[in-house]
């Protein structure tokens, strides 16, 4: 069935706001990906690069729309072109800022250094586990209604469950993932981390909730205890809209690894800038590949989060076992929960 031209436009309305929000949430020191220092935030290069990636994102964006509107190409179609084409202009920006940094040799002279806070290994963040239980309620109550009515598509509950395991095992490993300190200001900066853990912990459990709670009403539909109407429709996405929103406005209020948070406390600057690792980082940014860092998890430079640790031996296994999960629902092996007709 052909989509609407509405949701079309908002795709690509969301598209282009995703990637032009990007670099305005990431760290100062860190302009599309590139390690600089602290003192070079203000150069007149990064200045001119954000106006013209900014431009380049509104200028696709626009494109595309003309695309939808006046039909040139297909909406899919539209979509993929729009992400490759504000992808490269991504690492376009990468690229010009990687060339001011080494031309203008922005570190010389600078004390480089990293720093560490054993404080988030020996008394680490917390899980709020309490908040996971609306999620494994609503897998229950799925359960129940559908043996209820005595049928074999179980695709939802399975997808309830897969996400509670999934998110239990993201909130074990996220505290764990390795920390990211500003040796210039370690201290405040550690606390800074670990009220941004607690706020990305609490929000991932709760999602968990809503992702399950969407589910459940899919499941109704599914098995037409529901009729699937519009309104049981929006209904139904209200608790992702929700969690959306949430995210959304807890990554513009803490910023990226939480620098944007108030400090807990008061703390001397020190003459030291933070290490420039960008040897470690490929693909614009967007992959770390550090055979002799043990941590598996490692904040993302673009867009916000974590990403893995392709030095890790653990992070291939991890890649495999998602890789085989798409070879087997791709091929129908596992079945992935779809609404009836």
């Amino acid at each position: 069935m052909t989509s609407p031209i509405w949701l079309n436009l908002a795709l690509i309305a969301f598209t282009a706001a995703v990637f032009r929000s990007a670099p305005a949430l990431a760290r100062p020191t860190l302009p599309f990906g590139v390690r600089i220092p602290a003192g070079r935030t203000g150069e007149p290069v990064i200045v001119l690069v954000r106006r013209r990636y900014n431009q380049g994102i509104v200028a696709a964006a626009l494109l595309a729309i003309a695309a939808v509107l006046f039909a040139w190409l297909a909406p899919d179609v539209v979509l993929i072109g729009l992400v490759v084409a504000c992808s490269l202009l991504g690492a376009l920006a990468h690229r010009s800022i990687v060339a001011a940094k080494r031309e203008g040799a922005w570190y010389a002279g600078t004390r480089q250094a990293v720093a560490a806070d054993t404080s988030l290994r020996s008394d680490p963040v917390r899980p709020q586990w309490i908040l996971l239980v609306p999620a494994g309620l609503l897998a229950i109550v799925t359960a129940a209604i559908g043996l209820f009515q005595d049928t074999a598509a179980f695709s939802t509950v399975f997808a309830q469950v897969l996400t509670v395991v999934l998110i239990s095992l993201l909130a074990v490993a996220i505290p764990r993932a390795r920390p990211e300190i500003d040796a210039a200001r370690p201290s405040v900066s550690a606390s800074r981390y670990r009220e941004y853990l607690h706020g990305v912990l609490s929000l991932l459990l709760v999602s968990a909730g809503c992702v399950n709670a969407t589910l459940l009403v899919v499941s109704l539909q599914l098995w037409e205890v529901v009729e699937t109407s519009v309104p049981v429709t929006i209904v139904a996405y209200l608790p992702l809209v929700a969690a959306f929103v949430a995210w959304l406005a807890f990554s513009v209020r803490a910023g990226d690894a939480g620098y944007r948070l108030s400090p807990t406390g008061d703390e001397a600057e020190t003459p030291y800038e933070q290490r420039d690792d960008d040897r470690f980082w490929h693909a614009a940014g967007m992959v770390y590949l550090n055979r002799n860092d043990p941590a598996l998890l490692v904040h993302r430079r673009v867009g916000t989060y974590w990403t893995l640790n392709l030095g890790h031996p653990i992070a291939w296994l991890v890649l495999a076992a998602v890789a085989v999960a798409g070879v087997l629902a791709g091929t129908g092996v596992v079945t992935l929960p779809a609404k009836g007709a």
